[in-house]
């Protein structure tokens, strides 16, 4: 499994930045998100290989488009938003969040799956449910449920082994203005595509969703 470089996207201002400590660091300008965007195509061409050249199936994969602070009226108000954004992108199947609390992770949440994980054009992200929870993937999970690439981080609350960030959690992110929670570069295919830094409740972030049937 090839591992890419960790390439972080810091936002600033009241709407969103990165998987940072504080909101003081700086934005890439236009010319650093296009060779950003440029290097990391090119990492996602054994994941597209594996997918779409053979023609496998499996469980799909985005990142929400929809970007907001940690309250998300908890893991199901997670949930319903990602289901909200796959059948408004015409996607079937149930659709939940990656997202765990303190009492609840991700690996005893979602169903763990034999088949390739996919992002909707096929790149292939991990062949099965322990790839996907071994600290690394084959491609970067930066597109949406309509096939849109996207460099925001994300929430997840979730180590790399899909256990749950057990320090803090946004108050089960039901909290959009205290505290803070565990979130992941979304340009990365190292541990941090879900465990990087703990940005404060307030950051506008997005979020993982993937397919359980």
């Amino acid at each position: 499994m090839n591992k890419d470089l960790i390439l972080p996207i810091v936002f600033v201002g009241s709407l969103a930045y990165g998987c940072a400590d504080s909101a003081t660091e700086s934005r890439p300008d236009a010319s650093v998100d296009a060779a950003i965007d440029a290097a990391t195509d090119a990492s996602v061409d054994e994941g597209e290989d594996a997918g779409m050249d053979s023609g496998v199936s499996g469980r799909l994969v985005f990142v929400s488009s929809a970007l907001q602070n940690a309250d998300f009226g908890g893991i199901a108000g997670a949930d319903d938003l990602c289901a909200t954004e796959a059948s408004t992108a015409g996607l079937d199947g149930v659709f939940k969040a990656w997202l765990s609390t303190r009492s609840l992770s991700v690996a005893d949440r979602l169903e763990h799956s034999d088949e390739p994980y996919m992002l909707v054009d096929g790149t292939v992200i991990a062949v099965d449910w322990d790839d996907l929870v071994d600290g690394a993937l084959l491609a970067r999970l930066g597109r949406d449920a309509s096939g849109q690439p996207h460099t925001d981080d994300v929430w997840t609350g979730t180590l790399a082994t899909g256990a749950s960030y057990p320090t803090d959690d946004c108050q089960g992110f039901t909290s959009g203005s205290t505290g803070h929670a565990q979130c992941g570069a979304s340009t990365s295919t190292t541990m941090t595509w879900t465990q990087a830094q703990t940005p404060e409740c307030a950051t506008r972030l997005r979020l993982y969703c993937i397919e359980q049937q």
